[in-house]
């Protein structure tokens, strides 16, 4: 056996074992991945009751209207789950620069991922049921409220 041959081995060796890392750490990783994402994708809105007469509008899901749902960044579809956010992002929040025109685009991930940092939740950028329950929300009658 050649000394060339016996250097190539243990190299051989040692990529092999990176490369299970890498395998084995995409395996742990994948579940995360899947889990956050086990919450369907908002697509209509719900008036949730504030106070007597009083109500404030809040991105939902399909026709039971759950509020069990996320928002993620799609620049290629409108979404009223979406204007319902953003509403309450530049009426409520703060976020005055802020267009409604139902689109999740960088201006609106990057309002909620600020959103996040305010109220010291992880700062993805995805709308979800923590974002829901930190910030403040858009009634026409009232103003603002939380849930």
């Amino acid at each position: 056996m050649s000394s060339h041959t016996s250097r190539s081995k243990p190299r051989a060796l040692a990529a092999l074992g990176a490369l299970a890392a890498v395998l084995a750490c995409g395996v742990a990783v994948s579940p995360s991945a899947s889990a956050a994402g086990v919450h369907p994708t908002c697509n209509t809105t719900k008036a949730v009751s504030i106070t007597s007469g009083h109500s404030v509008t809040v991105p939902a899901y399909g026709s039971s209207k759950s509020l069990t749902c996320k928002l993620v960044l799609n620049q290629t579809t409108e979404n009223p789950a979406v204007k319902a956010l953003q509403r309450s992002l530049k009426s409520c929040e703060g976020y005055s620069y802020l267009g409604v025109d139902g689109f999740y685009g960088p201006q609106t991930f990057l309002a909620v991922e600020a959103l996040q940092g305010k109220y010291s939740l992880f700062q993805d950028g995805i709308y979800g049921p923590n974002t829901r329950d930190s910030m403040k929300h858009y009634s026409s009658t009232l103003g603002c409220a939380r849930l």
